[in-house]
């Protein structure tokens, strides 16, 4: 009788370690996420949703970008960010930021352009909200602004 009762104790014990090993391994299974099972779309917004966070927690990150219109929280994540001017040669453009998808009110208007030699290239200090529209008629960077920086 007293090894009966030793090996179901002993299958007891066994069970319950297997129960704890699979307790933790699900959750660390279910993190994981399997991008080619989602859709094309599922990707794009998964890229957005993550683009979103980083700027939300203001890890630094730099985006270089062509000269173009860009809407804030559609093409690129709302966010306050260090705009700068990528202009090479004799190259300028304008800087615009407008509300309401570029039908509202000019935010900000700057012109940008080249840097003459031995110069850093021009930077601007912006915050997109919402909707905003950003347009530069130079190729530009956009680097998330994480707080005063020292060099």
């Amino acid at each position: 009788m007293f090894s009966i009762r030793s090996s179901c104790v002993k299958g007891a014990l066994v069970l319950l370690l297997i129960v704890s090993l699979m307790t933790a391994l699900i959750p660390a299974c279910a993190d994981s996420v399997r991008l080619s099972s989602m859709t094309d779309d599922e990707i794009l917004k998964l890229l957005s949703d993550i683009n979103s966070e980083l700027v939300r927690r203001g890890i630094p990150r730099t985006a270089t970008l062509p000269k173009g219109a860009y809407i804030a929280g559609e093409t690129i994540p709302c966010g306050s960010y260090i705009y700068t001017c990528l202009a090479q040669g004799d190259d300028w453009g304008n800087l615009t930021v407008y509300s309401e998808r570029g039908k509202g009110k000019q935010l900000l208007w700057h012109v940008v352009g080249a840097p003459d030699d031995g110069e850093e290239p021009e930077t601007v200090f912006i915050t997109l909200n919402e909707g905003d529209e950003l347009k530069s008629g130079v190729p530009f960077s956009l680097t998330i602004m994480t707080g005063i920086s020292f060099r």
